[in-house]
């Protein structure tokens, strides 16, 4: 999923040890609820209690909340933060970016790995040919889709195991050779 560009106030905003998690992108309602975009929207990080993260306005000014999400109606997802208690409150809160310390995030299994720690890594053939870097990721219903930019365009891999054949967070990606359609 792509990630929004940031204002210049509020990317400096964001501290180097913190990872981006989405932003409120409406309200819902009359009662305080936000609408929010979240760059995962499968995790369940701001389900039951809700999780500690920082938002960080266009200004770049910051407030820590504790946020907790439910479903809305179809894809939404709908946050509530103690204390904003009706639409003109949440209305103020629109285009914030939710932010958390990476040190904060769950912890994940075995060769799973988080978009940011993915993103910028280099990426080769099983050949040892350099392919390019990690630019982006695009979630889909069955796969995600990594795009690689490189010398010869970008191309698309599918993220799955016959294809990635490892990832060493310092070393990079390597992928079967011939990997990844260039467009």
């Amino acid at each position: 999923m792509a990630i929004r560009r940031l204002q210049p106030a509020q990317a400096a905003a964001i501290d180097a040890g913190e990872v981006r998690l989405g932003h409120i992108s409406g309200v819902f309602g009359r009662k305080g609820e936000v609408r929010l975009f979240l760059y995962n929207p499968d995790s369940d990080l701001f389900g039951d209690d809700g999780a500690e993260v920082t938002l960080v306005t266009a200004a770049g000014d910051r407030s820590t909340v504790v946020l907790r999400s439910r479903p809305g109606a179809g894809k939404r997802i709908l946050g509530l933060i103690p204390g904003v208690t009706g639409a003109d409150a949440a209305r103020g809160l629109m285009g914030c970016e939710i932010v958390m310390q990476e040190a904060c995030l769950p912890q994940t299994e075995l060769d799973e790995y988080y978009h940011h720690q993915l993103i910028g890594l280099p990426v080769r053939g099983e050949s040892g040919v350099e392919m390019g870097r990690l630019t982006s990721i695009q979630e889909g219903p069955d796969v995600d889709i990594w795009i690689v930019s490189g010398p010869e365009g970008q191309a698309m891999i599918p993220a799955v195991r016959d294809v990635v054949l490892a990832v060493d967070l310092k070393e990079g990606i390597t992928v079967v050779d011939g990997a990844g359609q260039v467009v």
